[in-house]
Formats: structure tokens, sequence, C-alpha cells
């Protein structure tokens, strides 16, 4: 088993390696084999009970739908890659080139970081011998600090399509502290912090980039709706 093990995971490096240096449109298949062992089991389980008392099939749903949403914009940036467009400059094919490679990296870790979520917000007490029983109050507390954060980064993602700085800022600042380590909420606040100046005129080019990094390295939990107008303004980035 331990060599299977190994042998899995030299497969999966090597995969990954052919993939950053010729940027081959297999990433799916590259993603499969980054993935860490316990990342792979929960993944190949729609829904399970820990402790007999905590369900975590919706969580895991979750973390599989953010990953497929991850995979689909490094799918769109290998067809802008790969398109052979005139209008993309060389300086531009290299930056896409360079943030498909991120967002390998960051899918990664992300997938890392969500299951280490669930591990640690899952309860630890003995299993309830009644299966109806209620969800225990933790977990119910989680649920409901973890829907209010989303809402107050949709809000953020949303201003920054409207190009409004201010309040983009305030609401990744909000989402940051009620839970500063909730997806990329820290990165986006300490982003638009650093740019405010430059992007308090909606007309600024400075947004178009901030399109791109939202895009390449600060999108997980991004929301669906969200994602596909992100996709279009970051190509715009790589642009003549």
């Amino acid at each position: 088993m331990a060599s299977e093990d190994s042998d899995r995971y030299a497969l999966g490096r090597l995969i990954l390696d052919y993939v950053r240096a010729f940027m081959w449109p297999v990433i799916a298949l590259a993603v499969v084999f980054l993935f860490q062992d316990d990342v792979r089991k929960i993944l190949t389980s729609r829904e399970f009970e820990l402790a007999g008392v905590f369900r975590v099939g919706p969580q895991i749903e979750q973390l599989e739908r953010q990953a497929n949403e991850e995979i689909a914009d490094i799918r769109a940036l290998l067809k802008t890659q790969q398109a052979g467009d005139l209008e993309i400059s060389s300086e531009g094919a290299g930056q896409v080139a360079a943030d498909i490679e991120s967002k390998l990296s960051n899918l990664s870790s992300n997938l890392s970081r969500g299951v280490e979520q669930i591990q640690r917000t899952a309860p630890t007490a003995a299993p309830l011998p009644d299966a109806a029983a209620p969800e225990p109050a933790a977990a119910s507390a989680q649920r409901d600090r973890a829907q209010q954060v989303s809402e107050m980064e949709r809000r953020g993602f949303a201003a920054l399509l409207a190009r409004d700085v201010g309040a983009a800022l305030q609401a990744f600042d909000q989402a940051y502290n009620a839970w500063p380590d909730y997806h990329n909420v820290a990165e986006l606040r300490n982003l638009l912090s650093d740019r405010k100046n430059d992007l308090s005129d909606p007309q600024s080019p400075a947004w178009q980039e901030v399109y791109r990094i939202t895009l390449a390295d600060f999108s997980w939990g991004l929301p669906s709706d969200l994602r596909v107008q992100f996709r279009d303004l970051a190509a715009r980035s790589y642009l003549r």
C-alpha cells in the first residue's frame, strides 16, 4: 500500500511538471493527483458523519464545487493561451502561463485548508445514540457564521464588479474581522487597501489588474454567477 501511494504521488508530481512545462490541457487529471490522500477520500464520499453527530456532506459538496470552479477557470485560461489570438501580447501570454501555475498551486493549498477547517470544526464528543438528534450547537453556530461571512464576501466581490473600492474594502474588512482565515478575505482586504488610491477612479486601468489578480490568486469562494464576469474582465488584461 505504501509503495502504491508513493508511486501515485510520484506520478502526480511528474504530470504536474509536464503541465507546468508545456501547459497541456489535462488540468483536471493533474489536479486529481495533487490531492492529498485525505482529500481524495473525502471527495469520493458525498456525505458521512463524524462522531455520529455531525454530517459533513454539505461542506464536502461545497469544497468539490469550489474546486470544479477553479478548474473551469484554468480551462478558460488555457483556451486564452492556445487560441493564437493576435491581440494577446507576448507579455500577456507569459502572464497567462504564470496565472495557470498560480491557480494550480492555490487550488492544492485551498483544498488542504478546506479539509483542515472541516476537521477542526468537527465535534469530538462521543456518538449520540439517537441518529435523529438535533445538530450540535457548535456546529450550528459555525454554519451560521460561515453563511454570514459568505454574504459579506459576496458583497465585496459585487462591489469590485461595480468598481466601488470603498464598498468592496468595507465588505472584505467586515468578513476579515468576523473570520480572518475564511477563503481569501484577508488577501483581498490587503490588496484593496494597498491599491485604494489607484482604484479611486472607476476608469483607472488598475481595475483590470485587480480583476486578473483576484481571479488568478484570490478566487476561492468567488460565487459562480459573479465568476463568469471576473473571467471576462480578467481576460482583457492579457490583450495588447
